[in-house]
């Protein structure tokens, strides 16, 4: 990020210093940060972080410890309207002789060099750090903002004790988008994935990436007899990036209808091989499934102008296939293996909201 004009460019300007560990960032900070930007002409908002310290207070919660770079995006992500808001990191160690520790000092002095050397205002949310200010950046003032927390009634610690998704709405969308889970409906074709996945998005009351080959192919109006092995790529980009799109709006969850190593088998069923840049794909776990729901194939094979005709020990051995290809990538399943259509919705039902 930019740390802002040099000191000598500082002149006629009002610079604020608003710092917080933000485990996690809260619709609390953000009315604070919104409010502080508004009495400065530039605003720092500091990502404090002790990663001993940070991990120790996350133990025994509900909350697994996040490093200080994804809270320092979700800050900058969240404000990135706001030029006047710069968003940075500083190590500052935290210890039980916090009014007299050279290692804070040094923090302070390392942070000032960062933004320039000056700062007029800093911001908090509690009085009793007037002391603590005054030691490590004398003379400064110290504005405090909604002390008693009565414009949002949320700390971060409640959110680490009672988890994410209990507080939910106290979250900025960035961090909305950090914590929505992503479950992947698999299975053969023709199995009623796609049914299946929009049934458990208006269910769960969220929305639901369709399966992005079909409509690859849609677009050029055929498959197999056109089909290129580039096309597999393409696939697996344009799938990914739905997802990451579709992430922003979801509440708490995500549905995908198929997913990458379904990509793969049907690379491998064309092309008698894998395809390297989908392997690498899927073992970087680019598209962040949370849970992975294989759906056996109890369904009448439906031809829908896309499929070729399958007989049922066709089916039962591409079934097969597909699995082991699971198992190569060591990717879980839950497998749904009910043939009642309601059986198999509740037990999809079960596995996804034991992931909460």
């Amino acid at each position: 990020m930019n740390y802002g004009v040099q000191v000598n460019e500082y002149e006629g300007k009002t610079i604020g210093y608003y710092g917080g560990k933000f485990l996690p960032f809260h619709y609390g900070h953000l009315d604070c940060i919104l409010k502080a930007q508004s009495m400065v002409d530039i605003l720092f908002v500091v990502v404090g972080y002790d990663v001993l310290h940070d991990g120790k207070i996350c133990e025994g919660t509900k909350f697994e410890h996040v490093n200080h770079r994804v809270r320092e995006r979700w800050i900058t992500k969240e404000l990135k309207e706001f030029k006047n808001i710069r968003v940075l990191s500083q190590y500052e160690r935290r210890s039980d002789e916090y009014m007299n520790d050279t290692s804070i000092e040094q923090s302070y002095t390392e942070l000032l060099n960062k933004i320039g050397g000056k700062i007029d205002i800093v911001f908090s949310s509690e009085k009793e750090y007037d002391v603590y200010f005054e030691r490590y950046l004398p003379g400064i003032q110290h504005v405090v903002l909604d002390e008693g927390r009565t414009d949002r009634p949320i700390s971060a610690t409640q959110i680490r004790y009672e988890g994410v998704y209990a507080k939910w709405n106290f979250l900025p969308k960035s961090v909305q988008e950090y914590y929505t889970k992503r479950v992947a409906i698999c299975g053969i074709e023709s199995v009623g994935k796609s049914h299946l996945t929009k049934m458990l998005a208006k269910h769960f009351h969220t929305n639901y990436v369709g399966e992005y080959g079909r409509s690859y192919y849609d677009e050029i109006n055929g498959f197999q007899d056109i089909s290129h092995p580039n096309d597999y790529i393409d696939i697996a980009v344009g799938h990914c990036h739905l997802i990451n799109d579709a992430s922003k709006k979801s509440n708490k969850l995500l549905l995908v209808d198929t997913d990458l190593s379904y990509t793969q088998f049907f690379h491998f069923l064309e092309n008698e091989r894998y395809n390297k840049v989908i392997d690498e794909l899927i073992r970087a776990k680019a598209e962040g499934i949370a849970k992975y729901i294989y759906i056996e194939p109890h369904n009448f094979h439906e031809l829908d102008g896309t499929r070729r005709h399958l007989t049922k020990e066709e089916r039962h051995s591409r079934n097969n296939l597909l699995k082991t290809l699971y198992d190569y990538y060591e990717i879980e399943l839950v497998i749904v293996d009910e043939e009642d259509r309601n059986k198999r919705f509740e037990k999809c039902v079960e596995a996804i909201t034991n992931l909460f």
